[in-house]
């Protein structure tokens, strides 16, 4: 490679970690922002935030908090287990996600509008919610800066059982645990809960090939 390729090459790499690092900040802001629209819809939300909105809740501190706390002491055996999955991206979901979350929710709570929201209204939360988390989860992956702990620990786990239980398998039964622990401390569970848990595989997909992948790495990756 020559010296022209070779400070182009360098380049390139710098312009893709930019993109990457914009990416998974931006992904945080918007993924906080659907957490507070899936919130108001009243149809429930992910299992994640379903269980935090749950301590929440029993403890009377804020969501931001508990996602915090709860990240602290789930890192601890992922630290353990297996290091590799803490990147930059883990820090920016472990203590970012719950205090744009709480920032969304104090501007946006206040609108009369959202106190008794009608049942359209509710509709296009929901939806609006799905696809915003969808899009959000697509940047937050493509960009390949590591994951939350809440992530890491189901692929840990699935790697642990040497091929007997696959990540999807393991996924699932952690987020049935986080669901039954929200809803014990009386969190909604509803269709939004149910949506986001178990049918936005395919949306996601569809965002990383079409607009997070491009807009990162180019058409070509």
């Amino acid at each position: 490679m020559g010296m022209t390729e070779s400070v182009r090459w360098e380049g390139q790499k710098e312009s893709f970690m930019s993109r990457r690092i914009a990416a998974i900040i931006g992904a945080h802001v918007a993924m906080g922002f659907s957490v507070v629209l899936m919130r108001f819809s009243l149809c429930g939300n992910d299992p994640f935030s379903c269980m935090n909105l749950g301590y929440a809740s029993v403890s009377g501190l804020s969501y931001g908090a508990c996602v915090i706390i709860f990240n602290l002491l789930l890192i601890l055996p992922v630290l353990w287990l297996d290091r590799s999955y803490i990147r930059v991206g883990t820090l920016v979901n472990m203590f970012l996600l719950g205090i744009i979350a709480d920032f969304w929710y104090a501007l946006l709570a206040p609108l009369a509008v959202f106190s008794e929201p009608s049942l359209l209204l509710r509709g296009l939360l929901l939806m609006s919610g799905v696809l915003l988390t969808c899009l959000a989860c697509s940047f937050y992956m493509s960009s390949r800066l590591g994951m939350g702990p809440y992530d890491a620990i189901g692929w840990i786990l699935a790697a642990r059982t040497n091929g007997r239980m696959s990540f999807r398998t393991v996924r699932v039964l952690i987020d049935i645990c986080a669901v039954t622990i929200g809803f014990a401390c009386g969190s909604i569970v509803g269709l939004g809960t149910l949506v986001l848990a178990c049918g936005t595989g395919p949306l996601i997909e569809f965002f990383n090939k079409k607009i997070s992948q491009p807009l990162l790495y180019g058409r070509k990756i």
